[in-house]
């Protein structure tokens, strides 16, 4: 088994048990296909960074960019993504350039960070596809990322006892399971 068919298989399992019934269908039409370089321009790139890190802003655990989720989604895109997924995901960056530009004359990545959510809130409310899209790669990306199971969801290797009844504060948080 080759290291790219291993990561589409555990890219394929992660993507079933969060409920990723939107990508299902594009690993099929996976190509193996090691390209060299980053897939996104380096003006695309800093876009994708803005939006990730506005999507999961650093609080007291690591951001989206420090856990390396713009990097994930880059070679998702250059070594697993179809052509039609690739489209989807620049489709997605451009609207939001776009929108930013039109509202604000300036691009995205030069927007005050609450500016910045209230875009990405915008478009949560249009329903686009291209936008939940790449919202939800975000998120598996963090989710699977080693800060975001350890650090923003709790995490234990072994499970101990089951508690049915747990209470919950603000500053709880949910569980990562390993082994699913």
């Amino acid at each position: 088994m080759s290291i790219c068919a291993g990561r589409r298989e555990i890219l394929q399992a992660a993507i079933l048990l969060v409920g990723g019934g939107l990508f299902g269908g594009t690993l099929a039409s996976c190509s193996k296909r090691e390209q060299d370089g980053p897939f996104f321009e380096p003006e695309a790139f800093a876009l994708l960074d803005a939006v990730c890190e506005t999507l999961i802003p650093q609080t007291d655990t690591p951001g989206a960019s420090a856990a390396g989720v713009p990097q994930f989604i880059d070679d998702m895109m250059r070594n697993w993504a179809s052509d039609e997924t690739r489209a989807t995901f620049q489709r997605a960056l451009t609207a939001i350039d776009d929108m930013a530009r039109a509202e604000s004359g300036k691009r995205f990545v030069e927007l005050a960070p609450d500016t910045r959510t209230a875009m990405l809130s915008a478009h949560d409310a249009k329903g686009e596809e291209d936008w939940r899209a790449l919202r939800q790669l975000t998120l598996m990306g963090y989710y699977l990322s080693e800060p975001g199971a350890t650090e923003e969801l709790r995490y234990e290797l072994v499970p101990g006892q089951w508690e049915p009844n747990v209470p919950v504060t603000p500053d709880t948080r949910a569980w990562a399971v390993k082994g699913v």
